[in-house]
């Protein structure tokens, strides 16, 4: 008996590495992205404004004064896009090419509804 299930172990852990393949190698970069989100009409700072990430499934607020940063790890095929929303406010989608990284903050306007 402890044969027969050390037997059929050996051949399910056998046969899972088989057909498992080898993952596929994609180019993974870690991205910085900070800045500060304003409101469009009186550049006055918002604060809790969510930002999310769904490529990456991140989702972060800005602070009191509005900034936020997030790193994010990326395929360097995936086309990444950042939503930022906030009640009262229009949503805004960017993507990560419409935003600088690095030292540079990026301003975001939102736009009351």
């Amino acid at each position: 008996m402890k044969f027969t299930l050390s037997f059929i172990l050996c051949v399910l852990l056998f046969s899972a590495r088989v057909y498992a393949g080898e993952p596929s190698k994609a180019i993974v970069k870690t991205v910085m992205i900070k800045g500060k989100i304003q409101d469009s009409k009186n550049n006055e700072s918002l604060a809790g404004v969510k930002i999310e990430c769904a490529g990456c499934q991140k989702v972060i607020y800005s602070d009191l004064d509005g900034n936020f940063f997030m790193y994010l790890q990326v395929d360097a095929k995936q086309d990444v896009k950042l939503e930022f929303t906030q009640v009262g406010y229009a949503s805004k989608t960017l993507s990560l090419q419409d935003l600088s990284s690095g030292s540079t903050n990026t301003v975001i306007d939102l736009e009351s509804e």
